[in-house]
């Protein structure tokens, strides 16, 4: 018995060690390359074209690779394993023909004669954003919309001439969705030329496209006119908040909170002090309590030039609905830069260009970030046209 568990234990070191030396062993380069790959059909995409083919026979193939020269002198390659019988070149610039250069390279690094194969890809990603661009005024700047149905990783550069005169960039907006819009604020209410552009992940850019829009006017309300109304059907307040601390000017001290009897959904009311057309609101989340607990995340911002006095939203108009969004997407208690970042800046909502012009809003919370019943931040801000 004692001999067999002896010869069980040296197989057992013995295999383990056969096991180590075949892992750890280099492999033999043969010195002879590998024959050429054999392209069975090609399918051009947007911007990029997938190349079918077959290896050659040879048993210590590794990989494929394909090679492209760009217009502008740049070399650009693509890999893929033996395993695959595809393999798709992107990041062309235009439409026009290219050459693409195919190798069979195996385990000792030598690879096979170059099989020279065209591919004509379609417009690119980024030149068919630039073809559905669409720019209008808005408050303090324009709003540029797009649609980008390969949700490609692009960046949309915005310029306008500089206090030198200088034309230069002064937003640039990256993004992958399927559609959307953005503004550029934080300019003057006059005739301004602009400038649109669109760049991609490969560094290809479109043509500018120019334009000339005069911004509307917009300004930053006055805060010390703001005053709370109390209707009766307003969240109760308690644990010392108040309206007041929303329009103290300070994002870290003075604070609104509701009261343990207040329910979702649930809404407070303000004058702001002046008949406005309002363009955004931004508001301070408590800091500690970043993106959890009762700061609110969706809202719907309710406006009236003549509340009813039995607090219902008879005589309300919803002018929007937001929902905040964590830039990170970590669970409740984990931030990251961005979020902090993001925080910092404070949540801003945009409204419509169309909205009526109205001088008492209703801010309601639909749900907060804990999914609890108290709402609890600290200062509002409001942009709009008051003239």
């Amino acid at each position: 018995m004692q001999r067999s568990i002896v010869y069980i234990l040296l197989f057992l070191v013995l295999g383990a060690s056969a096991c180590r030396e075949t892992e750890v062993a280099p492999t033999v380069n043969d010195g002879v390359a590998p024959g050429a790959v054999t392209v069975t059909s090609v399918t051009n995409l947007s911007g990029a074209a997938e190349i079918f083919f077959q290896l050659p026979a040879d048993d210590d193939v590794l990989y494929v690779k394909a090679v492209y020269t760009t217009p502008a002198g740049e070399t650009r390659e693509t890999k893929v394993s033996y395993y695959n019988r595809s393999l798709v070149v992107n990041g062309f610039g235009d439409t026009k023909p290219y050459d693409v250069q195919l190798y069979a390279v195996d385990k000792g690094g030598n690879e096979s004669a170059p099989l020279s194969v065209t591919v004509h890809p379609e417009k690119p990603p980024y030149m068919l954003v630039y073809d559905s661009l669409a720019v209008m005024a808005d408050f303090g700047g324009i709003n540029v919309s797009y649609a980008n149905d390969k949700e490609d990783n692009i960046a949309i550069v915005v310029l306008t001439d500089d206090s030198l005169g200088n034309f230069v960039p002064i937003n640039t907006h990256y993004t992958n969705l399927r559609k959307g819009n953005f503004t550029t604020r934080g300019l003057p209410s006059e005739d301004k030329e602009f400038g649109i552009y669109i760049r991609d992940r490969w560094g290809n850019l479109s043509d500018t496209f120019l334009v000339t829009v005069r911004p509307l006017f917009e300004v930053r309300l006055d805060r010390t006119r703001m005053r709370a109304v109390t209707l009766p059907t307003d969240a109760p307040l308690g644990y010392g908040g108040n309206i007041f601390g929303l329009f103290d000017g300070n994002v870290n001290d003075g604070f609104y909170h509701s009261s343990d009897d207040a329910r979702m959904p649930q809404w407070f009311t303000f004058d702001m002090g002046v008949t406005a057309k309002l363009s955004r609101l931004t508001w301070f989340m408590r800091p500690g309590f970043f993106y959890s607990l009762h700061n609110p995340r969706v809202v719907e911002i309710w406006g009236s030039n003549d509340p009813d006095p039995d607090g219902s939203f008879d005589s309300w108009t919803l002018l929007t609905t937001h929902e905040q969004i964590k830039p990170s997407g970590l669970p409740e208690g984990q931030l990251s830069n961005a979020d902090m970042e993001a925080a910092a800046l404070g949540e801003t909502v945009t409204f419509p260009l169309d909205v009526p012009k109205v001088r008492y809003i209703r801010f309601k919370t639909l749900r907060n970030w804990s999914n609890g019943t108290y709402v609890n931040f600290h200062e509002i801000q409001l942009w709009g046209d008051p003239q």
